[in-house]
């Protein structure tokens, strides 16, 4: 089978799943602003961390000039990079393993991790920016083995842009400069791209001094410093955040989580230069999502789950002539079964019970541990109900009653309710 088969069919196979299991109605959270900001057709002139220049100037482009539906697009802004971003896992992984089941089976365990389908499910900006993320990796990884221009060149150029998509890509800064002093002894090329590195993250501060915004507002928020809520975390709070994040890890990966210490011995022991890189990559991108006081700290672990499953893989690779690990190529198939499982035992505690009730206003439990979103609960419709929660969601509900009265122009309230 050629080389560009194999990622062609996984690209096509998590396209169906994402699309068959992607949102009926616009969904809570984030979504319908970013949805709105398509459907006002304006674009974004500013670069700060909620504005997501490029996820959001895309698709305005698309709906200005070609009159394409703002929900549409949305849609497919979430489930076609969520798609080429599985397919390009495998790429990664195949830059350190022969064998083609363990890479196809590694894959097809990240594209169905909870988090990264919950994302290719929904109006949010995490799928598109794993798509730049895992470019960024392969590129940096073949420039270990091939030191060519491109190779270290479009690594600078694709950490760069980025920083356009979501801010949290900072965090990979470090694993990037351990990158260029390991490959020193090509200078001109290192300095080429660094150069070009440095010449796109730049021409965000200057949007903003075009703007009349200040240096600092590319990183921080005017609105929420959320950065001050997470330097000011008790002991307490910073335990409880490491043991969420390996709760999160081990529901996202389950036995797969079993394989990363022997998969981490493998590249050090093989790999040492790509180690480095991947390590220094792992701390502060884990790091970053681990101690971010944020409720949906989640999301912010996609970039890690992109080196982990890497790490996975190859333990899988030292271990399976010992331990006869062929059967794991079928584990993929029971991933779906393993969350319908988990929600049905969770539901039936207490604790559960409870929890589905106060969250019943967008599905409740299942929200919370089914990554797909077929046949949801639509924030539209919660709005045009006035259904009354104890979370605060007005910033969600004023920006769905500006959304509906766009589309009144063209739509009635009842078609705005199945959207």
């Amino acid at each position: 089978m050629k080389s560009k088969t194999i990622p062609f069919l996984i690209f096509l196979l998590f396209f169906l799943i994402y699309y068959l299991g992607s949102f009926s109605k616009i969904s809570f959270g984030d979504s319908i602003g970013f949805v709105l900001d398509v459907e006002n057709c304006t674009f974004i002139t500013h670069a700060t961390p909620l504005s997501h220049f490029l996820y959001i100037n895309i698709p305005i482009f698309f709906s200005k000039f070609l009159n394409i539906d703002s929900v549409l697009l949305m849609r497919l802004m979430s489930i076609i990079p969520a798609s080429l971003t599985v397919s390009l896992v495998y790429i990664l992984l195949k830059e350190f393993i022969s064998e083609k089941w363990i890479a196809v089976t590694s894959t097809f365990v990240f594209g169905l991790s909870f988090t990264f389908w919950r994302s290719a499910e929904t109006v949010e900006v995490y799928a598109f920016n794993a798509l730049a993320v895992v470019g960024f990796l392969i590129f940096s990884i073949r420039s270990f083995k091939d030191n060519s221009q491109k190779n270290i060149l479009l690594s600078g150029i694709l950490l760069g842009v980025s920083f356009w998509i979501h801010i949290q890509n900072i965090m990979l800064i470090p694993a990037y400069f351990v990158l260029l002093y390991l490959l020193r002894d090509n200078r001109k090329k290192v300095l080429l791209s660094l150069a070009s590195f440095l010449f796109i993250f730049a021409l965000m501060f200057f949007v903003n001094h075009l703007n009349d915004i200040e240096f600092k507002y590319v990183f921080i928020s005017k609105t929420e410093l959320w950065i001050n809520n997470t330097f000011s975390q008790s002991l307490f709070d910073l335990i409880t955040d490491v043991i969420k994040s390996i709760l999160y890890l081990i529901y996202n990966f389950h036995i797969f989580t079993l394989f990363c210490v022997a998969g981490g011995i493998y590249v050090y022991r093989n790999f040492k230069n790509e180690f480095l890189f991947l390590a220094i990559a792992s701390l502060f991108t884990f790091g970053f999502a681990t101690f971010y006081a944020v409720s949906d700290n989640y999301v912010y672990f996609i970039p890690f789950y992109l080196i982990f499953i890497v790490f996975a893989a190859l333990g899988i690779k030292i271990l399976a002539h010992r331990f006869h690990l062929k059967k794991l190529k079928f584990i993929p198939l029971f991933i779906p079964l393993l969350y319908v499982s988990c929600f049905y035992i969770v539901s039936l505690t207490e604790a559960g019970e409870k929890f589905n009730q106060e969250k019943l206003y967008k599905d409740g439990l299942r929200y919370y541990m089914l990554p797909w979103l077929h046949n949801n609960v639509g924030c539209l419709e919660f709005t045009l109900d006035h259904i009354q929660c104890n979370d605060n969601v007005e910033a969600m509900k004023e920006a769905s009653r500006q959304f509906i009265e766009l589309r009144k122009k063209k739509q009635s309230l009842e078609e705005i309710r199945k959207l």
